[in-house]
């Protein structure tokens, strides 16, 4: 029998998924006492629990909803669940690859060190599955001895949109991450070049000129890059230019402004609390990661 539990802000994805597959789902109320500190209980634990395979959907946008999430799935582990995966479809960026002087905190790093902590269910191990991480090699920041991580990418969503258009790639990481799910279609590859305090944007291989393209990446934080290389690729003669990124973060609602420079801005639903702001953009759309939480869940 499978159970699912979703952070609140998540509970729109559940009454989804519960409409066209019959599951069940346990009750979690997140309360606080007056000092702040948060008051968890879970209704019908051994019924939806006890020996039952369970899917914790997790909203990891916000640091201090750590604790809060981690608290009730160690809660659930504890309670004799038989499996459990954790379905984290944004891990943040935080900081590991990026550190420079020593002095810097690696807390990529220690977020994984706080999810290794998991014990096993009772069949078991934890699983924990996160969308279109940021740097590929935040997966070995978890302890494999304790939980299994997996990976798995959004870019799959795309396959109506893309059809007849080519893939730019804002930089060689981008490219790297994901050629492999546009292997059969045009692409075109963008870098960054600095010039003293000013990073520029060159096209490094194939011509836009006439072309309908979409710009692909993982995440999107101010739009700066994407914006700039919208701008570069009009310069030289694209057709349309629209853009998609897994995870949106877009600090002072500059979505607003990217999505005045594209003919269209996509993306997805990682970041739930986000979903509400992309209503008031004309040109935005909301793709949902619904089908590919079903099948983690019903083919794990």
């Amino acid at each position: 029998m499978k159970t699912v539990i979703t952070h609140p802000n998540f509970d729109y994805l559940w009454d989804k998924i519960a409409l066209d597959n019959n599951i069940d789902r346990a009750n979690v109320s997140f309360e606080k006492f007056e000092d702040g500190w948060p008051n968890i209980f879970i209704n019908w634990v051994k019924e939806l629990v006890e020996h039952k395979e369970i899917t914790y959907i997790w909203d990891f946008s916000k640091s201090e909803d750590l604790f809060l999430n981690f608290a009730a799935i160690r809660w659930i582990l504890d309670y004799y669940a038989n499996k459990v995966r954790v379905i984290l479809p944004y891990f943040p960026v935080g900081t590991m690859e990026r550190i420079d002087t020593k002095w810097q905190v690696a807390t990529a790093r220690y977020y994984a060190d706080i999810m290794s902590q998991f014990p096993f269910a009772r069949e078991s191990k934890t699983s924990i599955h996160i969308f279109d991480i940021h740097a590929l090699v935040e997966r070995f920041l978890f302890d494999s001895h304790s939980v299994n991580v997996e990976i798995h990418t959004a870019m799959s969503l795309l396959r109506e949109e893309i059809k007849w258009k080519s893939i730019v790639f804002p930089d060689e990481g981008a490219l790297k991450r994901f050629w492999k799910d546009f292997k059969d279609q045009d692409i075109i590859v963008c870098s960054k070049v600095r010039n003293w305090d000013k990073r520029d944007i060159t096209i490094k291989e194939w011509d836009p000129k006439w072309k309908d393209v979409i710009i692909i990446d993982d995440l999107i934080q101010t739009g700066w890059t994407i914006k700039k290389t919208a701008e570069k690729l009009r310069e030289l003669g694209a057709k349309s230019v629209s853009s998609y990124a897994t995870h949106w973060v877009f600090p002072n609602n500059s979505h607003i402004d990217l999505a005045k420079s594209l003919d269209k801005l996509i993306v997805t639903d990682t970041i739930p609390a986000n979903i509400k702001r992309a209503e008031e953009v004309v040109n935005m759309e909301v793709f949902s990661i619904k089908w590919l939480v079903e099948k983690i869940m019903f083919h794990d």
